[in-house]
């Protein structure tokens, strides 16, 4: 059984504005790390985390939530991975300011 092998994990999006072009990107970059297939789905509707524009598709607003699923080699990883985005709100893959000269 396919199923059996694919590992999930629901999260919610706590973001102010949702799930916008940031947060996806950094999904779709955070999966594509991985050697695993990663989807993440909205009620009936499953996307590839590896494309953006799918992942801006589901219109994940505030307080939604959204099943991390992957099957693969690292599936246990690229969930953890993404789910930890979800719980910091995004805010730890903020790029380090550049220092003012």
């Amino acid at each position: 059984m396919v199923d059996a092998a694919i590992i999930r994990r629901v999260v919610t999006v706590n973001t102010e504005h949702g799930l916008h072009i940031r947060p996806c990107s950094l999904i779709a970059k955070a999966a594509q790390r991985y050697s695993s297939q990663v989807w993440v789905q909205k009620d009936q509707t499953r996307v590839d985390a590896r494309r953006v524009l799918e992942l801006l598709t589901l219109a994940a607003g505030p307080g939604a939530e959204l099943e991390l699923q992957a099957a693969g080699s690292d599936a246990e990883a690229v969930i953890d991975e993404l789910s930890r985005l979800f719980e910091t709100n995004f805010i730890d893959a903020e790029p380090s300011p550049v220092p003012s000269a």
